[in-house]
């Protein structure tokens, strides 16, 4: 039985303008006065020798047999889209295939939909799939180094206190550092409330960008940024009257716990604009836009470390007097504040990948809030029951004495930079999962996976053996105590089975997430740090020490990755709704 058909007008092609037309190939239509002119055409020989009259219907139908896709001018258009002013061409398009809506153009010419659905295929070629996931991956790494730039730079300048402020503040470099370095770790409990809203947002943006449903992604854009301000609220509300009380819960007392303290009222201020940047990001990360995140956190880290070393050090030249770490608070507020700015502006601007955000999609929607929270809440689980298992695990490192301690925070130091790559690629493997199943493209899901684990793979496995060839030389470019070094030397070996195996829990993990199925990274989470990770340490570490606590997290790292490409290789994933 054939499918009915249904005509929708479109926009007349002007055939006169297309390239590469010979004054041969013509067509006769008549125009609106009933006389007839002829239109030069590119179109396939056959069609055009005929002298007679042929219907515009017949003909765009045979053109988009033979010439899938064709260039007006430099705008690539779609076989049934055309620009022209009149609205008297109409095409034939099946009642249950192509969407009416998309057919029509928009002022550039082209539905944006339309040509990057077209690429979300089965067949899509190797070289393609890969020279996406590389562009997809490399900005996302240099968003995640400027992320952690933003806590080191607050670290670093604090460590680099003038004698001046130190004379007028009443205190020096190292009670600052510790300051800061105990008012970061209250990062750690934000990033779980964030990570919630902005893996949801990550994930169903990807779906909606995979199905083309402009609607569903800028609805979904604007939630995470609500919630992400809720939650930046929240934690603020907390952090005002609680500052003692965490700095008691972190250990420190004295001038250093009365300094974190402030960090922490004053920075907590910038909070609801870090729910709103990181949302925002999330979102264009998930539309396969990871350029753009960088730019954010470009004026993130620019603007924090521009106020930061003003107000922390002061300028007399300048009339600026020295506030310490209170300054540094204050300019890491003040980044995050722009940057969140910054972030909405972009996404306010239409852009060919990214969902454009409007006061519609900002209106609180309480179904698609709930839809991304139902991903992204089984991620915060997961990140809160692996921050658990590694604090438990540093508090079993540190009955080994300062040095071997300080060797092991160094040691996680230089892995923290070598999984850079890993986090990279996840983001790849994330975004184009999920704008392969929102196209209905299982196989290609598959294929964007293992796309992003091989160069993954290879980087992570290249640090690896740079850790088990020069350790010593690795960790000097952080501390330079010999005791230090040699504490952790055997320890930075391991390093060879902990980065590719941690890769390659990244990329599955990673994919898991782009098809909405968060929970059982959870699951691997739990088993690798408590079920292995803890329990082997406490019977490893007294017998050889650091290397015997890295032995533990090998395995964990190794048990991770093998369960993370089980649930993956058994493809449960396909199943999941988001």
């Amino acid at each position: 039985m054939r499918a009915p058909r249904v005509s929708v007008p479109l926009l007349s092609l002007p055939f006169s303008r297309l390239s590469h037309a010979s004054p041969r190939d013509s067509l006769t239509h008549p125009d609106a006065s009933g006389r007839r002119r002829r239109l030069s055409a590119r179109g396939p020989r056959r069609l055009l020798t005929r002298a007679r009259l042929i219907s515009p219907v017949r003909a765009m139908r045979q053109l988009a047999q033979t010439r899938p896709i064709w260039r007006v001018g430099r705008v690539p258009v779609a076989p049934a889209v055309s620009i022209a002013p009149a609205a008297d061409v109409a095409l034939e398009l099946s009642a249950g295939g192509s969407s009416s809506r998309l057919a029509i153009p928009t002022r550039s010419g082209v539905h944006p939909k339309v040509g990057y659905a077209r690429e979300l295929r089965d067949t899509m070629p190797a070289a393609e799939l890969r020279r996406r996931v590389w562009a997809l991956s490399a900005p996302a790494i240099g968003e995640q180094l400027l992320a952690l730039g933003v806590g080191v730079s607050d670290t670093f300048l604090s460590g680099h206190l003038s004698a001046y402020a130190s004379a007028r503040l009443g205190y020096g470099q190292a009670t600052a550092v510790a300051a800061v370095g105990a008012a970061a770790m209250v990062t750690w409990v934000v990033l779980t409330a964030f990570f919630a809203v902005n893996v949801g947002v990550t994930a169903l943006v990807a779906r909606a960008t995979g199905a083309r449903d402009a609607r569903l992604a800028a609805k979904t854009a604007g939630q995470g940024a609500l919630m992400g301000a809720i939650a930046g609220l929240l934690m603020l509300a907390l952090a005002m009257p609680l500052a003692d009380l965490i700095t008691v819960a972190l250990g420190v007392n004295g001038q250093v716990a009365e300094l974190a303290a402030q960090f922490i009222r004053v920075s907590s201020l910038g909070l609801p604009a870090t729910g709103v940047a990181s949302a925002c990001t999330a979102a264009m990360r998930g539309a396969g836009d990871t350029r753009r995140p960088v730019l954010v956190m470009l004026a993130v880290n620019g603007v924090n470390v521009a106020a930061s070393w003003l107000l922390l050090n002061g300028e007399p030249s300048l009339g600026v007097q020295p506030v310490g770490v209170v300054g540094s608070a204050i300019g890491a507020a003040t980044g995050w504040t722009l940057g969140a700015l910054l972030a909405l502006t972009l996404l306010a601007r239409r852009h060919p990948l990214a969902p454009r955000l409007s006061r519609a999609a900002l209106a609180p929607d309480v179904d698609v809030a709930k839809r991304t929270l139902r991903i992204g809440l089984p991620s915060a689980a997961e990140l809160t029951v692996f921050q658990a298992g590694v604090l438990t695990f540093n508090h079993q490192v540190v009955s080994l004495g300062a040095v071997p301690y300080a060797a092991n925070v160094t040691i996680n130091t230089v892995e923290s930079l070598g999984t850079l790559p890993a986090f990279g690629f996840s983001v790849a493997a994330t975004a184009l999962v999920g704008q392969a199943l929102g196209a209905n493209s299982p196989k290609l899901a598959k294929r964007a996976a293992m796309a992003a684990l091989w160069p993954c793979l290879w980087l992570m496995l290249a640090l690896g053996l740079l850790a088990a060839a020069i350790p010593q030389t690795l960790l000097g470019l952080f501390v330079a105590d010999p005791a230090v070094l040699r504490a952790g030397d055997m320890a930075q070996r391991l390093s060879l089975l902990i980065l590719p195996a941690s890769g390659a829990t990244f990329i599955f993990n990673g994919a898991l997430r782009g098809a909405g199925d968060t929970k059982f990274p959870v699951v691997v989470r739990a088993v690798g740090s408590w079920g292995l990770r803890v329990p082997l340490a406490a019977l490893l570490i007294p017998i050889f020490g650091l290397a015997g606590g890295r032995m533990a997290m090998s395995t964990d790292f190794l048990t991770q990755a093998g369960l993370a490409y089980w649930r993956f290789h058994s493809g449960k994933w396909r199943k999941t709704r988001v």
